[in-house]
């Protein structure tokens, strides 16, 4: 059905078209924060898998480089509903979330992006979201720039191939119109929230976007998973807009559901691989280096084996399996490295993550964590 179309180039050309749009974009204005927070979650991984005796060999980088620097969290719990929007939802606004978890209701609290803009006065540009998860849609920090990477794509290439597009056939530059299109005029119907009209719109930048279609098609650095296109757009974000708050969202652990052990545990090593890039990135890069706090957590666990859910395919036991992970703390907020013992909750990443701007998130019941240096 997609010919000659590979699925490594549709991914590079999902990837080009955000690139391109938010390179365009106005760049924030107004006070802006001194300090800047990347939160990056991870759909469900067991600790067995990850930090335990037989789970480092899939976190080599996690493990032997940032470990050593970080402040690490090895029991941090998941009281609410284990699932994506949700346990999300609850991080961002310090209190356990009962809403619909596809993205239909905006979380009934406020969010750490909204405590932000409203009590720091930030531009929506400061805030970001670049999620693999097609259940966090827009609603889920509404006022910020929420950008869907996969949908994007699925979007595209259905309108096309089921007839709904004027295009005629899925070869590149058919698709590459498909997403431009979409980009212009409406991707705000497939969960997206983008505050500002499309640089797309400008035809120097579609030229741009032709002309240089070979060259980032067959680069050393094109994605093939969903995850890497969501790190490539993700970096450009950092790169382009230097936003204060970015949350990004890893979901290639979540193949789990279709019960592939070895493309789960796939996904457990890219995360760890880009996890390690990312923060290479941040240590580099000027507007980043030294003032930036980097937080991954995974939303929950999986199953025990052995369950009537089939183990590592779900989560939705409750089981220390299932409700207990870990996170990990790099950067800013770190005064010294130190594992801390003690269990602490998804509840408490917002109130913790608000301190370091100075914000207060009023109607969080989670409680600062006391180890970050605010």
């Amino acid at each position: 059905m997609l010919g000659p179309i590979e699925r490594r180039t549709l991914l590079r050309l999902a990837a080009l078209g955000v690139a391109q749009r938010v390179a365009g974009m106005p760049k924030p204005r107004g006070p802006r924060p001194s300090r800047k927070v990347v939160l990056l979650t991870i759909g469900g991984v067991r600790r067995q898998e990850t930090f335990s005796q037989r789970g480092l060999v899939n976190i080599p980088h996690l493990f032997n480089e940032l470990l050593p620097q970080s402040l690490f969290y090895p029991y941090i719990a998941n009281e609410g509903t284990t699932s994506h929007f949700i346990s999300i939802a609850s991080m961002l606004t310090g209190v356990w979330q009962h809403v619909d978890d596809w993205g239909n209701d905006e979380p009934a609290n406020p969010t750490l992006f909204h405590y932000l803009q409203s009590q720091l006065g930030c531009h929506p540009n400061e805030t970001w979201v670049v999620t693999s998860n097609k259940q966090l849609t827009g609603k889920i920090a509404v006022g910020s720039n929420v950008i869907l990477a996969k949908q994007f794509l699925i979007e595209a290439v259905e309108r096309i191939i089921q007839g709904r597009s004027s295009r005629e056939k899925l070869d590149r530059d058919a698709l590459l119109r498909e997403l431009v299109s979409l980009l212009d005029q409406d991707y705000e119907r497939i969960g997206w929230d983008m505050p500002f009209p499309s640089a797309i719109l400008d035809p120097g930048v579609k030229r741009t976007l032709v002309q240089g279609l070979n060259q980032f098609i067959h680069g050393p650095e094109a994605p093939a998973t969903g995850d890497e296109l969501t790190f490539f757009i993700a970096s450009e974000v950092l790169k382009q807009v230097k936003p204060a708050l970015l949350m990004m969202n890893f979901t290639d652990v979540e193949v789990a559901h279709a019960g592939v052990w070895s493309l789960h545990l796939g996904g457990i090593r890219r995360f760890d691989r880009l996890c390690a890039r990312l923060w290479k990135y941040l240590q580099t890069d000027p507007e980043y280096a030294g003032r930036t706090t980097f937080v991954i957590v995974p939303e929950f666990g999986r199953d025990p084996d052995g369950s009537s859910t089939n183990g590592f395919f779900n989560h939705r036991t409750n089981t220390e399996s299932c409700r207990l992970t870990w996170m990990m703390v790099l950067g800013q907020a770190v005064r010294r490295h130190e594992v801390v013992e003690r269990v602490v909750r998804h509840i408490d990443v917002a109130p913790s993550l608000g301190g370091l701007f100075g914000v207060e998130c009023r109607q969080a019941k989670g409680e600062p964590l006391k180890e970050f240096a605010v």
